[in-house]
């Protein structure tokens, strides 16, 4: 039984939409689209964070290494190609740290580079635990009015200490979700003011919940981040498009998706949702649209595509990144169509670059022996941004599949 089901059923299970616009998009690869590391689970990346000795100077929430930054603290917000950017620009400080504390480096392969950029991009959407205490004091002041916790509280609505289940941020979401149109009728009809949450609100909620209730068993998929691909489909099948813009293409009801701050982790989004529930719903009613109910396991999904909106890149531009090669000195070292020195690889005759995360692992695996080069040489490391990175791949991507024209 979900957490906020009631004893004898809610009267309608009205969905919100407006705050679907906090949640999507297709995390695809191709040679063209240069988007996420799609299908590929997020998940994977913690065992390649650990296997390539990533966790011997990074902590994430205070767990492992001490000697870089805690990567749960100071979370990644952008797209994926800006993280590879991030990684590329700190490459020479780090691998001094990594020398002076004999760290091996480790090459990677490109599906090796989607996991573990999954893996730190998904670091700011999984959140961090909630304090029991706070929590505590936001059952009393938002939810104890008609819920029952610790003896205490109203009757309205099913009793928080009744629950057997492990109760997950994802199903404590989805139920939210789900009632939040039956629960304002509730607030109506007893003259109880809506709670609205904020920053880690909900995830305090639950922190204290958890603490208090004594679990007989964890259901299956209590920790589902989600596959964007599956919630691409139920997005689609739902009729959230009927609503909501990608880029201009879609509905109009809503916001659009490209507008929308989604910098925030999986609970933070269902709090914005939930506050923003009210105007949804009186959109979608007005319209006559019908409001979709998401069963378990589907919310965790529909979270993973929105969210995975915000880590799209944009297709890069082959002249701009032509003349990238050219700005950052790449020719000091790398031969281009019979321009350049020989120190290194022909960039023309690279192998594998079939996806923007391909190039990424190349460079990241060439860096040690590009590092050693230009300090035997005296060159300054080419800084690269999100822009750089996207409009090089476009060019070199040509350039290795005979697309490109030799001036």
């Amino acid at each position: 039984m979900d957490l906020l089901e009631r004893k004898h059923g809610w009267k309608r299970c009205r969905l919100a939409m407006w705050s679907m616009a906090v949640l999507v998009m297709l995390c695809s690869i191709s040679a063209h689209a240069q988007s996420g590391p799609g299908e590929v689970s997020h998940l994977k990346g913690k065992d390649v964070f650990e296997e390539k000795g990533c966790a011997q100077c990074h902590s994430v929430f205070g767990s492992n290494g001490k000697g870089g930054p805690d990567l749960g603290k100071r979370k990644f917000y952008g797209t994926y190609l800006q993280l590879a950017a991030r990684m590329w620009n700190h490459f020479p400080k780090m691998y001094r740290k990594m020398q002076a504390t004999d760290v091996a480096f480790q090459k990677v392969d490109a599906e090796e580079m989607q996991q573990l950029i999954a893996y730190l991009a998904f670091i700011r959407y999984r959140g961090k635990p909630g304090n029991e205490y706070k929590g505590q004091k936001l059952l009393k002041e938002r939810c104890m009015p008609c819920h029952r916790f610790g003896g205490l509280g109203g009757d309205i609505g099913p009793e928080f200490d009744k629950a057997t289940d492990y109760i997950s941020s994802i199903q404590f979401i989805g139920s939210m979700w789900n009632h939040g149109p039956e629960m304002m009728d509730v607030f109506f009809e007893h003259r109880i003011r809506r709670p609205v949450f904020k920053g880690h609100d909900i995830e305090h909620i639950l922190a204290a919940l958890r603490t208090h209730i004594s679990t007989t068993h964890v259901p299956v998929g209590a920790f589902l981040v989600g596959d964007p691909a599956l919630g691409k489909e139920l997005y689609d099948r739902k009729g959230c498009v009927h609503c909501h813009a990608y880029r201009g293409e879609g509905g109009t009801l809503g916001p659009d998706f490209d507008d929308i701050d989604l910098n925030h982790s999986a609970v933070q989004i269902a709090g914005r949702m939930w506050n923003h529930g009210p105007e949804m719903w009186d959109i979608m009613m007005r319209e006559n649209l019908t409001i979709p109910v998401f069963e378990k396991g589907e919310m965790a999904h529909v979270l993973a595509y929105v969210y995975s909106l915000k880590l799209e890149d944009r297709p890069g531009d082959p002249d701009k990144g032509r003349r990238i090669i050219d700005d950052k000195a790449c020719l000091d070292c790398h031969t281009l169509q019979g321009r350049g020195a020989t120190i290194s690889k022909d960039l023309a005759k690279l192998e594998g670059l079939d996806s923007p995360l391909a190039m990424i692992a190349g460079m990241w695996n060439h860096a040690p022996g590009m590092r050693e080069k230009q300090l035997e040489k005296k060159l300054k490391w080419p800084k690269l941004n999100a822009r750089d990175m996207a409009d090089l791949y476009a060019y070199l991507y040509n350039a290795t599949h005979g697309l490109d024209e030799a001036e």
